[in-house]
């Protein structure tokens, strides 16, 4: 198949300072002494900007690792110590740094003084901290927000996370459980929760929300105005960094980049060939694989991986607002999720979908089946499966992965 040229939107070159202004709020507090705390994806954000305190990501740093290529020595530690081979890239990734630091990608994750679970993503998340924990005999707390049922919040926007309705029974439980979380960084800090800070956190987190979702919008253009190396560290965002003043700097000039190219009707590509659905965690340590894609004419208009991520607050509401992340692609009945995304590729007006199924990650592999017969069934629309883990490129030889993905692209033509 013929290549093209890539014209990416750039939004790489906004992260790295931003990342740089994340690490340095992270050095300074630790050397104030700031309490220290290890999150999964899509914890409620905003409260560590409330209780200043130092916010570790086990995810984000195994991701991290893998882009590097230090991965592999962090798994086979991993291994060694006597865990089985068919769990999260990231737990095994995150383990091996904590048992032998010596191989891990620097900067280190610094020692944390507690941890923090919740479900609403992974399943796994609670043992996972539970495992962190004991590891470094710190305490730890769960987020013990409810699964939901179609039930309880109707339909729902796989971007924004606003639901037809929400179960009071249901909602007034999450922020219960929110004014727990609030009340246990108060013992990890020794402060009281300053109800100021917490408004102006929640304010620009509610801005930052509005440039978020709407740069997701933007993405099911016609043509497809970005890439998904453009999209790889929004993620970063969503699930870990709202409410930072760096976090609003980075969404608002993606969103004027994205814009400026869809008032333009610019695409990523000359010649959008194909119109395609990708969901499953990023290949992290492959992400040149999109490159190869999009150079043969397929964009990613819609990417339910990154959508999860993204929730619209609302600061007059800030607790109601922390809980809506429930209503995420991962935490919801599987009707009601296949009924949100369908929605969405409508929407996007996509050819096919390729799918990244992970043996590590079972939320992920399990909804496979479910996504490609719903497309099939509901808007007539072939799908790939294709085995990529995310942080162990020994898994899945990249260039085998290659020859299925280019003969699923010759089947579309």
């Amino acid at each position: 198949m013929e290549k093209q040229e890539v014209n990416h939107l750039g939004f790489g070159k906004f992260f790295g300072p931003t990342y740089k202004k994340h690490l340095t709020r992270q050095k300074e507090f630790l050397e104030r002494g700031r309490p220290c705390g290890w999150y999964f994806g899509y914890h409620p954000a905003e409260m560590n900007y409330v209780f200043d305190v130092v916010n570790i990501f086990p995810e984000q740093y195994s991701a991290y690792c893998a882009s590097r290529g230090d991965s592999g020595n962090m798994i086979d530690d991993y291994l060694s110590m006597g865990y089985g081979s068919f769990l999260c890239d990231y737990f095994k990734c995150s383990v091996g740094a904590i048992d032998k630091p010596e191989v891990a990608t620097k900067p280190l994750m610094p020692k944390p003084d507690f941890t923090v679970d919740h479900h609403t993503i992974c399943l796994g998340h609670r043992q996972m901290a539970e495992v962190h924990a004991r590891m470094y005999g710190v305490p730890r707390f769960s987020l013990t927000f409810p699964y939901l049922r179609k039930e309880d919040i109707g339909s729902f926007d796989d971007i924004t996370k606003v639901t037809e309705r929400m179960d009071e029974d249901v909602l007034e439980y999450a922020v219960s459980i929110l004014h727990e979380f609030a009340s246990f960084l108060k013992k990890m800090t020794g402060e009281e929760m300053d109800e100021d800070k917490f408004k102006s956190v929640m304010k620009t987190s509610e801005e930052t929300t509005k440039h978020f979702t709407d740069v997701l919008k933007l993405f099911m253009s016609k043509p497809t105005p970005g890439s998904q190396r453009d999209l790889a560290n929004f993620p970063f965002i969503g699930f870990f960094i709202h409410g930072s003043e760096y976090g609003l700097e980075y969404v608002k000039k993606c969103h004027e980049l994205i814009k400026e190219r869809v008032k333009k009707r610019e695409g990523i590509v000359q010649d959008e060939k194909f119109r395609l659905i990708t969901h499953g965690i990023m290949p992290w340590h492959t992400l040149a694989l999109y490159d190869y894609m999009e150079e043969l004419g397929a964009t990613f208009p819609l990417n339910p991986y990154a959508n999860c991520s993204a929730v619209l607050h609302d600061s007059k509401r800030p607790f109601e607002s922390m809980a809506r992340r429930m209503s995420n692609f991962c935490n919801v009945e599987h009707e009601g999720m296949l009924d949100a995304l369908v929605k969405k590729a409508k929407e996007a007006d996509v050819d096919g979908a390729i799918l990244f199924e992970n043996t590590g990650c079972r939320i992920v592999s399990l909804v496979m089946r479910p996504i490609r017969d719903a497309l099939h069934e509901e808007l007539g629309i072939p799908s790939l499966i294709v085995e990529a883990p995310q942080c162990d490129p020994r898994a899945m030889p990249v260039e085998r992965m290659k020859t299925q993905i280019e003969a699923f692209l010759e089947s579309l033509e």
